[in-house]
């Protein structure tokens, strides 16, 4: 057949046949249109054996075919490529080398590696940055994982997240440090993927899954169920059945399924949650019975001297203890509990304060101002809990804190607070720097009151993308019309 007689269909048949050398014969073909299926199709076969022509194409005078034929040559995977992709993007636009850097990932050696670096450190098109970054973790060279661990820290999310994603592909042991650093980010899929990828290295512990597990953000505590029943470990039991009263319908779903998985294996009978009930209230019988017989005043001393003992189950449960009896004088003890080296205590020690209530507010204000971030993020999260009126002005001024995962907890906690928190949170909107104006959107769109909605539109204006984004997520929250 003349080759000028070649249709679409032939070529199509081509590849069904796996005829290599008429597809080849096809690439030379005066149609753009036949040349591109002909390259699309030799790429589909990762056939190596046309890997010349296909480079050739590189130079054909219809875009698209240059576009096809690059994409193609990273399917077929040959490292011959790598070089001649590299020169001609120079030539090239922005498309053609946003593909090139997809075809390099698949490719792979290390000419693609060195050139993938370096669009990963220098270019300044965020796009290309984050493309190399994935790119780079296909390859999975330890070479390029100095700069993917410095990308952790690019000012573009979407380069900090496909840095994170693209450091637990390569497993790089140095990364470690840094990926537990990610999890403070300001963005939830930056958090996500750090901690996916310290759990693919095995670099998780027990207070990284915990800290998690109590994430803003739903996205993040549905990946650390999931990864909790992975591990598998009978001691995340409690803890997956707190969270199947989680207000995600996605999380208490994985919890379910981790609970079961982890049961299973355990050979642990499911409790009837009738009966769980009644034996937390047998429990709590027991416990008021025995602070009945020594007296409350002497059960507070105890409880407060078990803070200071060795053994972490011990001192969680005097923290749990000290919250069901509510004596203010457990308030300062507390307070330094939330400094404890067991997250997990930590946790239950902001609990205890915000059963507490009252007396717990103006010590967690003044311990917002801690040098320890966790005493800063435990005391936002308490202070939402109790909503206290107090709390409002300090909480607002915390959204400009150095952490991130401060921020995140404050702000969730002002949009607790409802009604009351709408005017100082408007105010911060204008007045704050752009973490603040970011977090006080974030908010008000909790919050979901209508008043807001002027500053909100103005707030899309905003020179900080960052701000521009949550307010515009907070006013379709807002605008969103309710369901009965």
């Amino acid at each position: 057949m003349s080759i000028f007689k070649i249709t679409e269909e032939d070529v199509a048949n081509y590849k069904h046949d796996k005829n290599i050398k008429k597809l080849i014969k096809s690439i030379y073909h005066p149609n753009s249109l036949i040349r591109y299926r002909a390259i699309e199709a030799l790429g589909d076969l990762e056939d190596k054996s046309a890997i010349y022509d296909i480079l050739g194409a590189l130079e054909d005078e219809d875009e698209s075919v240059r576009h096809m034929a690059v994409y193609s040559l990273g399917e077929i995977g040959d490292k011959r490529a790598a070089n001649i992709i590299i020169e001609k993007i120079q030539y090239e636009g922005s498309d053609f080398q946003e593909i090139a850097i997809y075809a390099l990932g698949e490719i792979g050696g290390g000419n693609a590696v060195k050139y993938l670096t370096s669009v990963l450190e220098d270019d300044e098109n965020d796009d290309m940055r984050w493309r190399a970054a994935e790119a780079l973790g296909k390859i999975g060279s330890f070479e390029s994982a100095s700069s993917l661990i410095i990308a952790l820290k690019d000012r573009n999310r979407e380069v900090r997240h496909s840095a994170a994603d693209a450091l637990g592909e390569i497993g790089d042991p140095r990364s470690t440090k840094h990926l537990k650093k990610a999890l403070d980010d300001e963005s939830w899929q930056v958090r996500k993927c750090s901690l996916n990828s310290l759990f693919k290295m095995d670099e998780i512990s027990f207070e990284i899954v915990l800290d998690c597990l109590y994430d803003g953000d739903p996205h993040v505590r549905e990946k650390t169920v999931q990864i909790m029943g992975r591990i598998d470990d009978e001691d995340f039991i409690p803890y997956l059945e707190d969270m199947l009263f989680d207000e995600d319908d996605d999380v208490q779903k994985t919890a379910i399924v981790s609970l079961d998985k982890i049961k299973a294996n355990a050979k642990i009978k499911t409790i009837p949650r009738k009966d769980k009930v009644l034996r937390a209230k047998k429990s709590q019988e027991r416990l008021e019975e025995a602070i009945e017989k020594i007296g409350q005043e002497k059960a507070v001393e105890i409880l407060i001297e078990a803070l200071n003992e060795p053994d972490p189950d011990i001192r969680h449960r005097a923290v749990e203890v000290l919250g069901e009896i509510r004596d203010p004088r457990a308030v300062a003890p507390l307070i330094k509990t939330l400094k404890d080296e067991n997250s997990s205590v930590q946790w239950r020690a902001s609990e205890a304060l915000e059963k507490i209530k009252e007396p717990s507010v103006l010590p967690l204000i003044e311990a917002l101002k801690d040098d320890n971030e966790s005493v800063r993020t435990r005391a936002a999260w308490a202070l939402g809990e109790i909503r206290d009126l107090r709390a409002i002005e300090p909480l607002i001024a915390n959204l400009d804190d150095k952490s991130a995962a401060v921020r995140w907890k404050t702000a969730l906690s002002l949009g607790k607070f409802k009604k009351p928190a709408v005017n100082p949170l408007i105010k911060a909107l204008n007045e704050g720097n752009s973490i603040v104006r970011e977090k006080a959107a974030e908010a008000l769109g909790e919050i979901g009151d209508k008043k807001a909605l002027e500053s909100l539109k103005s707030a899309l204006q905003d020179e900080d993308p960052h701000v521009r984004i949550s307010a515009a997520d907070a006013i379709a929250k807002i605008e969103k019309p309710k369901i009965n």
